[in-house]
């Protein structure tokens, strides 16, 4: 039976056969020279940002959102005693602090800037316009004679205090207090729930810990400077921290280095042990001189491939990088089938390279459409991933066909080592058959277990020690980054303070203040302080002021005042409350909060809101606010489900498409249904088994499974079209030969790429080694026993 052929590498064959040959020679080694070159100039980026949506999608907008949550951009360092001395753990809160300035980390807080002075004035001066009806009625109260005169008695008392010398000025502003009233709004700007002031210093419950946050201008995505940072850091930290003390920092920039790491290591593994386990393989089974030449076509493929990437996108993510063992690998699988073409002989060189070149086109056009689905992918890194695969790809096979056939020379005998056919075994059909259905149906329904995790610490390393950090944390000063968030958006601050308003008026009745954050009470709309104003000024009319002031004049005498002691205050109560402003709140030192809630942007302003993140009350809320225009919640948690379904359904449609144009290729390159359906059975093997041993051992799976995945149908294709080739056209029994070899280099590279300690490219390798390991088998021996008739 003739063997079909593409004619157009034959002849390709015969013309660079001739002078041509050295000029091939010299532009392939030109090309991997200049894409060394070029590759030696690669940005290894390490951050998450490769596992995140870029695109304009809900769950992509809900992550840039969280990023503008408090704390998330700040250093948070916690100084703890080992005994409760609150003073000197202030003391050596403050000597850490100067340290830190003094090394240039960034703006660095230990507390409030000022709660003891300028704040309680602004805050009593503003209270005619903060007042609510509520806050009216309990001033009302503090006014009648009897608490008058309980007040001033008090006020008395202090003054002969040792300190109340220092309290003068406050009594004869607010004699009744009525600044308490407005004290009370705090209570919903409490950010970090376990903390109390000491000394103006933000400290503990229990007395042992104070907390410091540093602002600083270094990425959290950029590891080179987060480590300068983080050494700054530490130094500053044993220079400044004296025994009895210790201190813990916990910051994104933490997270950074310890992923940067992580994949240096990882890379370096993985590339070391990918190489040295093929070049194992090669010397096993090829047994040749010229073997050198096909282990030098995939360590050429990641070199020009790696050169390509420089050129497209100087910052490379690692995990991609990672996906050069994987790329080592699979591309060989090319190679190695033109490899055992030219050294079975037999014909002449240009008809096999003819022979040949379909099943390796073929195999390629199959990958490449795989991988070609993914840059569809809102993940950036998955889209690289997707470049770089598809490079190699092309390069391999261009070097595999034109190239590798004139650097290697038929064998002597006619003959392979180990070939195929000098054994001639084969297990029985209906064994093979039964333990492979049997297989399917076990795989197929532990599959319906398997979760999807959205969780991006799944796919990013924690190590240990920023575990422990974290839970310090949360223990100490409560799960200060755990809250949901609620944006209230406006074309302008007016607008969003308006609709901040209405939403605080539904959540202040059923969440209590301790777990309520928001800025409301404190900064309402220019429209509500203007109602507040006209109604404190409408209390204080017809007579009220005059009758305080009478009150407490009569009163005062008793205790040495005199009759125009009180007069600033009285004063006050009738002239118009000054508007509550961003600017008067960091005037007042609250600029840092300020900050924190109100987040400026071009074309629009959103004022923040916290509420607990437990799912029933973010449910709730959810379906409750969608009447205010402009309100959205972020929840930490819902984003974790949000990724998951997203995953879900990339996955399905990923699964989908491919399947659809691998299909449609099979159709038009075999038009045969039973072939494309025999070629297709190494891929539902290896599928369904990945999926289904992730169902059994628990594992879950996560936007790098997806990739994987692809991968697993692009090389599981190969090796069916090899295999049915070679079966149903007569071509050479040499593609059992390079199926074995080339899936047990990919197994060698992925093999290695399991042993990473990073989840992302642990979790490619995990994947691709359960699916291709069950691929390879599928195309050895099921496709055979399904198709049992071969030509002679």
């Amino acid at each position: 039976m003739a063997v079909p052929s593409l004619p157009i590498f034959e002849r390709l064959y015969r013309r660079l056969a001739g002078r041509s040959r050295k000029a091939l020679f010299g532009v392939t080694l030109l090309l991997v020279v200049l894409s060394l070159f070029a590759s030696s100039r690669l940005s290894i980026q390490e951050d998450i940002v490769a596992m995140l949506p870029d695109d304009s999608s809900t769950v992509a907008g809900d992550f840039r959102l969280l990023q503008l949550a408090p704390f998330t951009k700040k250093l948070v360092i916690t100084v703890k005693a080992r005994q409760g001395d609150t003073a000197a753990l202030v003391a050596v809160a403050d000597s850490l602090a100067e340290r830190l300035r003094g090394a240039r980390v960034g703006n660095v807080s230990t507390g409030p800037a000022d709660l003891s002075g300028s704040f309680f004035v602004w805050l009593g001066s503003s209270l005619g316009s903060l007042g609510t009806e509520e806050d009216l009625e309990r001033v009302a109260l503090a006014s009648t004679p009897q608490q008058v005169r309980g007040s001033l008695k008090a006020g008395y008392e202090q003054l002969l205090s040792p300190e109340g010398w220092a309290l003068k000025g406050k009594l004869q502003s607010d004699p009744l207090s009525f600044s308490t009233v407005a004290l009370e709004k705090l209570r919903f700007l409490n950010l970090v729930p376990n903390m109390r002031l000491v000394q103006n210093h933000f400290v503990s419950a229990d007395g042992k810990s104070a907390l410091l946050t540093v602002d600083s201008t270094v990425p959290m995505t950029d590891s080179g400077a987060s480590r300068d940072l983080i050494d700054r850091i530490d130094r500053a930290i044993a220079a400044s921290v004296p025994a009895g003390f210790g201190a813990t920092v916990v910051s994104g920039h933490r997270y950074t280095l310890a992923n940067a790491e992580t994949i240096k290591r990882d890379l370096y593994l993985v590339l070391s042990l990918s190489v040295l386990a093929v070049f194992a393989i090669y010397l096993l089974f090829l047994r040749s001189m010229s073997a050198v030449f096909v282990f030098l076509v995939p360590s050429s493929i990641l070199v020009i491939a790696s050169g390509a990437m420089a050129l497209w996108a100087p910052q490379v993510f690692g995990v991609t990088l990672g996906f050069g063992g994987v790329l080592l690998g699979m591309v060989d699988e090319y190679a190695m089938m033109v490899y055992f073409s030219c050294r079975q002989g037999g014909k002449d060189p240009a008809s096999i390279v003819g022979e040949v070149s379909r099943p390796v086109l073929f195999g390629a056009l199959a990958t490449l459409l795989s991988f070609g689905v993914m840059l569809q992918s809102s993940l950036p890194g998955q889209r690289q991933l997707a470049v770089y695969s598809m490079t190699g790809i092309v390069a391999a096979l261009a070097i595999s066909l034109l190239v590798l056939p004139h650097l290697i020379k038929p064998a002597p005998d006619g003959g392979i080592p180990l070939d195929p056919r000098t054994g001639n075994w084969r297990l029985p059909r209906r064994t093979v058959i039964g333990i492979w259905l049997a297989l399917l149906a076990l795989c197929a329904w532990q599959a319906t277990k398997i979760r999807f995790n959205g969780d991006l610490q799944a796919v990013s390393m924690v190590t240990p020690d920023l575990r422990r950090a974290e839970d310090e944390l949360v223990r100490t000063w409560g799960d200060m980054r755990g809250k949901a968030l609620i944006f209230s958006e406006g074309k302008d601050l007016e607008g969003a303070l308006a609709l901040n308003e209405r939403l605080f008026a539904r959540l202040s009745g059923r969440i209590p203040a301790g777990d309520l954050v928001s800025l409301a009470p404190l900064l309402p709309s220019a429209g509500r302080q203007e109602e507040n104003r006209r109604r404190w000024l409408s209390f204080w009319g017809a007579g009220r002021a005059a009758r305080l002031g009478r009150d407490l004049a009569r009163e005062g005498e008793g205790f040495g005042f005199s009759r125009d002691a009180f007069a600033p205050f009285l004063a006050s109560l009738t002239a118009p409350p000054p508007a509550a402003t961003v600017e008067g709140l960091r005037q007042a030192g609250m600029g840092e909060l300020v900050d924190s809630l109100v987040i400026t942007t071009p074309g629009a302003v959103r004022v923040l809101t916290l509420v607990p993140d437990n799912p029933q009350l973010v449910a709730a809320l959810t379906d409750e606010l969608k009447d205010l225009s402009g309100v959205r919640l972020v929840s930490q948690s819902r984003f974790g489900a949000n990724v998951g379904r997203a995953i879900l359904h990339d996955f399905t449609r990923y699964l989908a498409v491919t399947s659809a144009l691998v299909l449609a290729l099979l159709l038009l390159l075999f038009r045969n249904l039973r072939r494309v359906m025999l070629v297709l059975v190494p891929v539902v093997t290896g599928v369904i088994c990945t999926l289904g041993a992730m169902g059994l051992f628990g594992m879950e799976f996560n936007i790098f499974n997806i990739a994987a995945t692809i991968l697993i149908i692009g090389l599981c294709v190969d090796y069916g079209i090899f295999m049915v080739c070679r079966i149903t056209e007569g071509s050479d029994r040499i593609a059992n030969r390079a199926v074995l070899v080339s899936g047990l280099t990919t197994l060698a590279g992925l093999g290695a790429l399991a042993l990473a300690r990073h989840p992302s490219m642990h979790s490619i390798g995990i994947t691709v080694l359960l699916g291709i390991g069950t691929g390879i088998p599928a195309a050895l021996l099921v496709i055979p026993a399904l198709c049992p008739k071969e030509p002679a």
